[in-house]
């Protein structure tokens, strides 16, 4: 696995909220994001919510990250690798739930970004990685439903996976006046020799962190994998 080196700020994790107000089946369910229609506005002062879940039959261990760009320079990750899960009501202003091991929690897992706090951001990048349990994505039936203060929201589907692809950045969101200007962006990542994906992802986007190598603690008792 790969965890960065932090880059100024202090994170916490006291105020970490879980459960998610589902899309699926829902009258009204927010517009699914393509390559033809990318994008979506999100108004509102409350909190942006990305939410993923995957198939529990498959269990997988995926990660649901984000990285984030402030205006002063700053720039960090929230990722349950490392226990780096941020803040709502402290730098970075945005926060990771819980860490879902298998797929089988009901709420998957959920990033929630203080938009109280929307003009400190330059940009934001939410992405997910396979930690361990599936060779690729192309069986694990990922999907990203991102709920809004105000509005529909939106929904992307992470449904088209080459063979042997263990990370895949969701959609990036960067401030625009009195909104958010949210992109699908769904490029896939398969690990080459010493590159992971971390590393790939933030030299293709230019967040410039130091990332070094980490795990997490074993499931169900094994030996905790080697990194991707």
């Amino acid at each position: 696995m790969i965890l960065h080196h932090l880059i100024g700020g202090e994170m916490g994790s006291a105020d970490r909220p879980r459960g998610v107000i589902r899309l699926r089946g829902e009258e009204g369910a927010a517009p699914v994001l393509t390559r033809a229609a990318p994008q979506a506005r999100i108004r509102g002062r409350g909190q942006l919510q990305a939410n993923l879940n995957w198939l529990p039959a498959a269990r997988a261990d995926l990660n649901l990250c984000a990285l984030v760009e402030f205006r002063d320079g700053r720039a960090t990750v929230v990722q349950a690798l490392g226990e780096d899960f941020g803040s709502l009501t402290q730098w970075p202003y945005l926060a990771l739930d819980h860490d879902d091991r298998t797929g089988g929690s009901s709420d998957g897992e959920t990033l929630r970004v203080n938009l109280a706090h929307r003009e400190r951001f330059a940009r934001l990048l939410f992405f997910v990685y396979i930690y361990e349990g599936s060779a690729d994505f192309r069986r694990l039936g990922a999907t990203v439903d991102v709920t809004a203060p105000a509005g529909p929201g939106c929904r992307i589907l992470l449904d088209d996976s080459p063979a042997g692809a263990q990370g895949c950045t969701i959609a990036s969101a960067v401030p625009d006046g009195d909104a958010l200007t949210v992109r699908r962006e769904v490029n896939w990542y398969v690990p080459d020799g010493d590159r992971y994906v971390h590393e790939m992802i933030d030299r293709q986007y230019g967040f410039g962190l130091d990332w070094v190598r980490g795990t997490k603690p074993p499931r169900d008792g094994r030996e905790a994998p080697r990194g991707i």
